[in-house]
């Protein structure tokens, strides 16, 4: 009975220590977390203002004329009238093929243009004879008729062997290649005593036009219906930074009637001058295209543009100075400024400090930071 007693008292001890301890490890309030601080940021205001729309891409010079010459038939090249990369204009003299074979052919049709002439005009005579010998009654009236048959099967001969003859002296022809359009040659695959063969998986030259010249270029489909307004009002002007740094100044020629709908793009190309020929096919461009204007665009500055795993997105300053995050679309950055949709005009806006920002969070204007009213340059 004694040794229940002290069981007892031991395990009351046990639990009244336990309480002790818990109570005495229990944070204080001294030890709670202290309240967030406001952030301090820099604000700006969305404004609305009317921009020149230029749209810029990356793109390639292209050429816009590209002729293969190959022969239009099998000779031995006799000469080559240009040098590798000369300026050839449209009608020059390229290359001399051997007309040996072909001279020859063109005196065998024409001979034989000869001898069926001589056989019609036999043939006419004997039509003529036996129309007069069946009015006498002296040959059958049968007689006559094949005679004009004869007479009509060689009228037909002719008119094949003539047509042998002009395309005889067309085959000729091919024995002078001229260029067909004025450009710059690029390497010869051939040289005097060659074979020209009209099968020859290479051809003879390759002639580029350099002036003028092309540059192809993609956009987002976002712009198409800009780009078909400005279209819709005249000539569309096209920019690119030319060899010294200077703008070289074109025209949009081209658009897609399709939408690429792998990237959203649309492709485009654009003619521009390039008399002194230093604008080369192959070579990189950066491209600006001049669409008309924007109207009441929505601008800020680049800064206040933020981007994150779901977008770009701003942080817009409520009246209580309590930010909320904004998603926004970046249509693009012009002239020092961010174009942007999803923003109301009007608007403030965290330009320096949301790096840290959450939906919620307070913030503290700093005293020396811009107004919001100034804090938006007017485009030049």
């Amino acid at each position: 009975m004694h040794i229940k007693k002290t069981t007892i008292l031991f395990s009351t001890l046990v639990l009244v220590i336990g309480a002790s301890l818990a109570l005495a490890l229990r944070p204080s309030p001294a030890t709670a977390p202290a309240r967030q601080k406001s952030v301090l940021v820099s604000l700006t205001t969305a404004r609305q203002q009317d921009l020149p729309l230029e749209l810029s891409a990356q793109g390639h010079l292209v050429a816009l004329n590209q002729v293969e010459v190959r022969p239009q038939l099998t000779a031995t090249i006799l000469a080559i009238h240009f040098k590798e990369g000369d300026d050839v204009k449209a009608g020059q003299l390229l290359f001399t093929l051997d007309d040996a074979d072909a001279r020859a052919q063109l005196q065998r049709t024409e001979a034989q243009v000869a001898q069926i002439q001589a056989q019609l005009a036999d043939a006419e005579r004997d039509h003529h004879r036996s129309s007069e010998l069946v009015q006498s009654h002296f040959i059958a009236p049968s007689a006559v008729d094949t005679a004009a048959s004869k007479v009509d099967a060689l009228r037909a001969q002719l008119k094949a062997a003539r047509a042998d003859v002009d395309s005889t002296r067309q085959l000729m022809l091919h024995t002078r290649i001229l260029a067909p359009v004025a450009a710059r040659t690029g390497a010869v695959a051939v040289h005097p005593g060659s074979l020209a063969q009209t099968s020859a998986s290479a051809p003879l030259v390759t002639l580029v036009q350099f002036n003028p010249i092309g540059v192809e270029f993609n956009l987002p489909e976002q712009h198409l219906a800009a780009l078909l307004r400005a279209r819709a009002q005249g000539p569309v002007r096209v920019l690119i930074d030319g060899p010294d740094g200077r703008p070289v100044q074109g025209e949009l020629t081209f658009i897609n009637n399709v939408v690429n709908t792998d990237t959203g793009t649309i492709s485009l190309k654009a003619s521009l001058p390039n008399a002194a020929g230093t604008l080369w096919p192959g070579a990189y461009a950066r491209v600006t295209v001049l669409a008309g204007s924007d109207k009441n665009a929505v601008v800020l500055p680049p800064q206040a543009v933020l981007e994150g795993p779901d977008g770009r997105f701003v942080f817009l300053a409520g009246p209580d100075n309590k930010v909320v995050r904004q998603p926004v679309t970046l249509l693009r950055v012009q002239d020092g400024l961010a174009v942007v949709a999803g923003v109301a005009s009007g608007s403030r806006v965290v330009q320096e400090g949301g790096a840290n920002l959450r939906t919620g969070d307070a913030i503290q204007v700093d005293a020396n930071a811009p107004s919001p009213a100034s804090a938006v340059r007017s485009a030049p």
